[in-house]
């Protein structure tokens, strides 16, 4: 079908919601029109993401109802209807709607459904997918996403975001589902009345809350000393307001001073530019209660709670951690607790992605700590974990990647910025305790491991045709051969697309990896340079990464990396 008659279809329905009817009466620019009704909003690995509004090619009550029942499909598929499916949503514009409508849509089918009855984190969606023994889940969430996005993201019966073959699986059954308009359910008291779908409240915080005091690795430390750490916190509008504040009571840290004005989940997050902890400007606000709450710590949670950032406050002044130190200096504090325990190390394993830092790699290495590199995105970190419990080989340590997400015990199978905010604390008590801090720690990790510098840029590609020119840029430096770039000699290319490892001058490997659109150069000297189009959004990323023997000539080589590689892409 054209996107012309979608879209006639759509202007022609007389059922279609009043909001929707004034969205397409003000439609009048035909090249918005396309982009609209040219086709169906992507469905990939993590689900679906986009911009809201009327249309297929965005997230409404139809294109929910419509992933909802091709979900409710191969739930039915898999004989897997009175395992049911637990649904959560975040703050943003929509989300409750498109939950309820979820859960209509798959009760209607028959199938079990456990629904939240506000707000909550992702990880706890991801947590009680395991407690309730579900054979899914679904998040409605656009993660850190600016506000006029939201998004269905699906999880396996592990508490995992879904595996590549349920995605495909998922993928082939929406191309058969093209009525979005006229799927339908009875409201949703009928199934509640039926016991179809089942309300949960905050019975299932405690759950969850009982599982996190595990995350603590000194008990009797934080219990006794926890109210010398001063924390301001903010959850920047989202879900993470109601489980940090509890687990900080609960684990020992008293002085948790919260932001108010971004307590309140604002669907519009009037208070931020951009409700990204991965961003400065998030922590305008909790900078200016600093102020007047000292502070040795500001911790900031994202819309949906799965990403943590940090700024540890030194003399007065702010410094702001990446996603890399944070995670690192959480390994660390791991490795030397379980050191303290005499537990033996070379048990354990180390879980990253490919584009994170190899100082975490590095780290483990000098301890016998096996790392596991996985492509990007959580649930491949997931993946391991699971693969390690059936093979009933290594024990899960920690897994983290760089865009600010750490997950510390399994009992979430998905990046947990509760988790990581309590272990974060407790890492910076030990600091304090030792006449110390984060910064300090951070330094004689890097004396002795080496300093490490990394770098991401951004491209967007807008518009029906933003992912198939994000690929042929892809494509383009796929063909290019080159053994040097400016002082950089190359030492291997790795293109995980066709799962090859190119080592310069010798030989090619097999990279075990599954197959996905990344390209990766790594030079001699350990740097490197990695190109991923975003699994979520028409965005292109390179991420740059340097070590050296000192801080300033990281920086130095970071630079000259950075402008080797713009030549090349410019040729």
């Amino acid at each position: 079908m054209t996107w012309q008659k979608k879209y006639q279809e759509w202007s022609n329905y007389s059922g279609l919601d009043l909001d929707m009817k004034d969205q397409l009466t003000n439609l009048s620019d035909p090249v918005e029109r396309e982009d609209r009704f040219y086709d169906y909003l992507a469905f990939g690995t993590g689900g679906m993401r986009g911009e809201l509004g009327v249309g297929i090619n965005r997230i409404n009550s139809y294109t929910i109802r419509r992933v909802a029942l091709g979900l409710a499909t191969y739930v039915k598929e898999e004989q897997a209807s009175k395992k049911g499916v637990v649904i959560a949503f975040d703050n943003r514009h929509g989300s409750q709607l498109f939950a309820e409508w979820t859960a209509r849509v798959l009760a209607s089918q028959g199938i079990q459904v456990y629904l939240s009855d506000q707000l909550r984190p992702t990880p706890e969606l991801s947590f009680l997918v395991r407690s309730y023994k579900s054979f899914a889940g679904v998040m409605i969430t656009a993660s850190h996403n600016p506000k006029q996005y939201n998004g269905f993201k699906v999880y396996g019966a592990d508490g995992g975001q879904i595996t590549l073959e349920t995605a495909e699986r998922l993928m082939a059954i929406l191309k058969k589902i093209n009525n979005e308009l006229t799927i339908d359910a009875a409201p949703l008291s009928t199934y509640v009345d039926q016991k179809l779908v089942s309300v949960f409240g905050e019975e299932v915080d405690e759950r969850y809350l009982d599982e996190l005091v595990r995350v603590i690795q000194s008990n009797e430390k934080v219990r006794q000393h926890g109210h010398q750490l001063s924390v301001v916190y903010t959850p920047l509008h989202g879900t993470g307001n109601v489980l940090i504040r509890k687990a900080f009571q609960r684990v020992g840290f008293t002085k948790l001073h919260v932001v108010e004005e971004q307590a309140v989940p604002d669907p519009d997050f009037s208070t931020v530019t951009s409700p990204n902890p991965e961003e400065q400007v998030a922590f305008d606000l909790a900078l200016k209660e600093v102020e007047t709450y000292p502070a040795q710590l500001i911790l900031a949670t994202d819309p949906d709670a799965d990403r943590l950032g940090v700024v540890v406050i030194k003399e007065g002044a702010p410094i702001f951690l990446n996603g890399n130190q944070i995670g690192v200096l959480l390994l660390d504090y791991l490795i030397k607790a379980k050191q303290a325990k005499q537990e033996k190390l070379t048990n354990y394993f180390l879980a990253k992605t490919i584009v994170t830092s190899d100082l975490g790699a590095k780290i483990a290495e000098s301890y016998g700590i096996q790392t596991r590199n996985t492509l990007t995105g959580f649930k491949f970190i997931g993946e391991q974990i699971q693969l390690s419990e059936e093979r009933g080989d290594k024990k899960f340590l920690f897994g983290y990647e760089e865009s600010y997400g750490y997950l510390v015990e399994p009992f979430v199978r998905d990046k947990d910025a509760v988790q990581a905010a309590v272990l974060l604390a407790e890492t910076a008590l030990d600091c304090l305790l030792s006449g110390s801090d984060l910064i300090e720690r951070l330094d004689e990790i890097y004396t002795r491991f080496g300093y490490y510098e990394e770098r991401l840029e951004t491209q967007v590609f807008p518009g029906k045709e933003g992912i198939s020119n994000m690929k042929q840029q892809l494509d383009s430096l796929r063909r290019m051969t080159f053994s040097k770039i400016g002082a950089f000699e190359l030492a291997y290319r790795e293109d995980y697309l066709t799962s090859e490892r190119l080592v310069v001058g010798q030989r090619t490997e097999r990279i075990t990896l599954p197959s996905s659109n990344v390209l990766k150069y790594i030079f001699t000297d350990g740097s490197w340079v990695c190109l991923r189009p975003s699994g979520t959004e028409p965005k292109f990323k390179v991420y740059y990464s340097v070590n050296a023997d000192t801080k300033e000539r990281a920086t130095c080589k970071l630079e000259q990396l950075q402008a080797a590689f713009h030549n090349l892409m410019n040729k």
